[in-house]
């Protein structure tokens, strides 16, 4: 009986060693990553982070530092996101979304408990080529272009690019 034991303990924790392989999530892009971009006539970095927590979600951050890597100063949204990458195109989308609306006289940003409930309004779903660094420790998005007309006027939107920080 004692041999049973062990033998059932022993299957268990292998089993359990197994399962921890394959229940890793496939995509490359889980973590954190962020777009920077330093406003000279504010003096302020306005910062887009991507969290993502799986295969499919991920937490979008518009923040203001006062400098590149600092603590936020105050946010402009924050919403939970669906993703899909695949074959090296990326599209997501958010419509619920915790916002600062600002107004005359007030700041571009809140402090993140100041945030209110808000819908972002895409007209279209973002698409587009998502480009890796060499070492995947960045990655460009460009977005597709965005058909206004039945003449195929297009806007182009610049690429983004983001660096992993976590």
């Amino acid at each position: 009986m004692r041999y049973l034991s062990l033998l059932i303990l022993v299957c268990c924790a292998i089993s359990s060693f197994s399962c921890a392989d394959s229940e890793e999530p496939r995509s490359p892009l889980i973590g954190t990553w962020e777009n920077r971009n330093y406003s000279d006539s504010l003096e302020v970095w306005f910062v887009e982070s991507y969290t993502f927590r799986n295969d499919s979600l991920f937490d979008v951050t518009a923040s203001v530092r006062k400098t590149e890597i600092g603590e936020e100063l105050g946010y402009r949204l924050t919403a939970t996101s669906w993703y899909n990458f695949e074959a090296g195109i990326f599209q997501y989308y958010y419509s619920d979304a915790m916002i600062h609306f600002g107004g005359e006289n007030q700041p571009f940003y809140a402090p993140k408990q100041d945030l209110k409930p808000g819908i972002v309004d895409f007209f279209r779903v973002p698409k587009g080529k998502l480009t890796f660094s060499s070492d995947l420790r960045q990655f460009t998005f460009q977005e597709d272009c965005w058909s206004v007309n039945e003449e195929n006027d297009c806007i182009e939107f610049p690429a983004k690019t983001f660096v992993r920080v976590d």
